[in-house]
């Protein structure tokens, strides 16, 4: 039976509640210290939704003890599966991998760091999707990770060039996977996919969730990423409006001219603090 309801051109999915068809996509590299804990967080949510939902654990090339460490967990959960990169390939390939492996109308994409806790948000994410919903984001509340003016820069050029209408775009999500299938991730990047969702007129909601410090190990992301956060902001935004879609409106171009004004702040506070840090050290 279709998880898909009504005779729409559009096609309209059951919600992730209803269907159950939801795949939880986790990626992870050098996490050994998180795994155990998240996967037993990930069992609790479940039963805090009574039923259980596939988890894909995606590895991106660790090279510290997760590898048996996640041989002892895939005997111990049942919905758990495994997929692991040989190296490190980045976040925009762990969601290819994901896709090309999916099989559900939803993917629901969290966090291996513990800063979000399964129990708590995989309800949360779940039950905010109401009908007629194509993707709906965790907003990080009492944020304490010293990120967040890097991460109002880039949602705040996203919301005026885009149109995207919520506060954390880049944390964890939940969205269909057939609207994925068509994007060009080489050049949105993983960064800005809700935004392009937002941009092509798919309804992109949100929902607070709790923020934690990191359980364990350190994080992968430093303030380099905000200059490459930049220039992907960039080749997404010429992409969407001169590639994708040539013949742009006039009532676009004060608001991307605007968005091009936050995004290259954005590139020169990044470009300020990596001076500041080399010379400090």
């Amino acid at each position: 039976m279709s998880s898909y309801k009504g005779h729409l051109s559009r096609y309209v999915p059951l919600t992730p509640v209803e269907s159950r068809s939801v795949t939880i996509v986790i990626p992870a590299l050098n996490e050994e210290g998180n795994l155990e804990p998240l996967l037993l967080s990930v069992e609790k949510a479940f039963q805090k939704l009574g039923f259980t939902l596939p988890v894909l654990l995606i590895d991106d090339g660790s090279t510290d003890g997760s590898q048996e460490i996640l041989a002892k967990l895939i005997k111990q959960y049942s919905f758990l599966q495994l997929i692991r990169h040989p190296q490190r390939r980045g976040v925009t390939e762990v969601w290819k991998t994901a896709i090309a492996n999916v099989k559900t109308d939803w993917i629901c994409w969290s966090q291996a760091d513990l800063e979000s806790d399964p129990a708590t948000d995989l309800p949360l994410l779940l039950n905010a999707c109401k009908p007629g919903t194509d993707g709906v984001a965790g907003w990080r509340q009492q944020r304490g990770d010293g990120k967040i003016l890097a991460s109002k820069f880039a949602n705040t050029a996203c919301q005026l060039a885009f149109g995207l209408k919520i506060h954390d775009m880049n944390w964890i999500k939940l969205v269909r996977r057939d609207l994925l299938l068509d994007l060009q991730l080489e050049v949105t990047t993983h960064r800005y996919l809700l935004a392009i969702l937002a941009a092509k007129g798919y309804r992109i909601t949100e929902v607070p969730t709790p923020w934690y410090p990191r359980f364990s190990g350190s994080s992968k992301f430093g303030r380099k990423r905000l200059i490459s956060s930049a220039i992907d902001f960039s080749k997404a935004w010429w992409w969407f409006y001169f590639q994708h879609r040539p013949i742009l409106p006039l009532r676009y171009l004060v608001a991307i001219l605007e968005a091009s004004k936050v995004g290259f702040r954005a590139g020169r506070e990044a470009f300020y603090m990596q001076i500041d840090t080399e010379a400090g050290r």
